[in-house]
């Protein structure tokens, strides 16, 4: 009786240790190496411009010199949670996991200059042309299907820095810091 008893212990606390899936949709959370889990904090992100200013230069031609970029900013220059270097694994609850993940999800390394993380989004100049970044995948990383509508993803090795995950609204990003 004893032993049915320790199994049937054994295989509850074996079930709630396995429903690790955010509750809402656009949330994401850590699986730690004790088998907890952390919810990431979502910030708020702006879209700022800056410029070079050579437009202002009193000089025929200065302005083609002029560079503009456009950053997607977040304030502070770390994040609250911070994990560990090397393989970091999330779930991100998406509430559809039959597309691509590439399509529904994006995770990008910030920046981060005077204070604040930034991702450059667009660049633009009358001599050099103009760059834009469309995808917010720039780390690599392995994604399976978790539960209904949620993703499994692997980054194996996540360096120091500042990072980002991004669903459907990039107004919001849930954000980590590896250290």
């Amino acid at each position: 009786m004893f032993l049915m008893m320790l199994v049937a212990m054994a295989m509850n606390a074996f079930a709630q240790t396995r429903n690790f899936e955010p509750e809402y949709i656009g949330q994401v959370v850590v699986i730690n190496a004790d088998s907890t889990t952390t919810l990431l904090q979502k910030e708020q992100t702006a879209m700022k411009t800056s410029s070079t200013k050579f437009g202002y230069i009193p000089i025929p031609g200065s302005s083609l010199l002029d560079k503009s970029k456009v950053n997607l900013t977040v304030k502070g220059a770390e994040s609250k949670t911070v994990l560990p270097q090397g393989r970091v694994t999330f779930i991100i609850k998406t509430g559809d996991n039959n597309k691509d993940p590439k399509d529904v999800f994006g995770i990008f390394q910030f920046e981060v200059k005077k204070g604040k993380r930034q991702y450059q989004l667009a660049e633009a100049g009358v001599l050099s042309g103009v760059k834009s970044t469309m995808t917010f995948n720039t780390v690599p990383s392995e994604a399976k299907k978790y539960g209904e509508d949620c993703y499994l993803v692997v980054i194996e090795k996540a360096e120091p820095g500042q990072y980002a995950v991004t669903t459907t609204d990039i107004s919001q990003v849930s954000t980590f810091g590896v250290k």
